[in-house]
């Protein structure tokens, strides 16, 4: 999940004044398997709220490429 740069999706890293990782990569992997599963959940709404605000479609397709990122890693 690091090398193909989809970590922010699954939880946050590192907080501006952090000095050190907030979460391990077994965390964030953790995390990032339970982000999908959530993703699985919620697809009817989270299609049903893009048709009410297509402006903001760009920012799903980036969600739904990390979720298929996500979902090669596992």
């Amino acid at each position: 999940m690091k090398t193909k740069k989809v970590v922010k999706y699954a939880c946050r890293v590192k907080e501006k004044l952090r000095v050190y990782r907030r979460h391990s990569s077994f965390y964030i992997g953790i995390h990032g398997y339970d982000w999908i599963e959530s993703l699985k959940l919620f697809a009817e709404q989270t299609a049903q709220l893009m048709s009410l605000s297509p402006h903001k479609r760009p920012y799903y397709q980036r969600g739904r490429r990390a979720e298929s990122l996500i979902k090669s890693t596992f």
